[in-house]
């Protein structure tokens, strides 16, 4: 009887557990200016392609100049310039914290403070954290998202991403 009355008890916890998280998933669904910047600081120092979505129409709407397939083959040639494949130059952001000022509804800056680690591959960056290994580079960086197309996009002069 006893072993009964533990087992539904287990059996809720776990049922409440799930639909806290289902609730969580939901949530996190929102776009926020927060989330833009963090998502797009995320792919620009894994040097992804994607990080163009995050990008807002004023920085990606010329097709004559791309200017992430720029960015990323700019980094990549420093890379072959210094000895090193294009993967050495991927980093991993950790640590990140965020502090968004609202300019108006449809605006907004984000203070990002971050750590950011060499992470050729995710076991790589992995391993360099849990055994400290390597060396970790701070990052502070102001970002300017706009609110476009009902989602939040970064603009301005995100990082190096423009540099020649």
């Amino acid at each position: 009887m006893d072993s009964s009355k533990n087992l539904m008890v287990l059996a809720g916890v776990v049922i409440a557990a799930f639909v806290l998280q289902v609730i969580l998933i939901f949530a996190d669904r929102n776009d926020t200016p927060g989330k833009a910047a963090v998502e797009f600081s995320k792919a620009y120092f894994k040097l992804k392609d994607g990080m163009a979505d995050y990008l807002c129409s004023e920085l990606v709407g010329d097709e004559e100049t791309d200017i992430v397939n720029n960015y990323i083959n700019r980094v990549s040639d420093e890379a072959r310039a210094n000895g090193f494949k294009p993967s050495w130059m991927k980093m991993a952001l950790s640590d990140i914290e965020i502090e968004a000022e609202m300019i108006d509804e449809n605006s907004a800056q984000v203070h990002l403070t971050s750590s950011r680690i060499r992470a050729i591959n995710p076991i790589f960056g992995l391993v360099s954290k849990v055994f400290v290994l390597g060396e970790t580079y701070d990052v502070k960086e102001t970002l300017t998202v706009i609110k476009e197309d009902g989602g939040w996009k970064v603009c301005g002069q995100p990082y190096s991403l423009i540099e020649g």
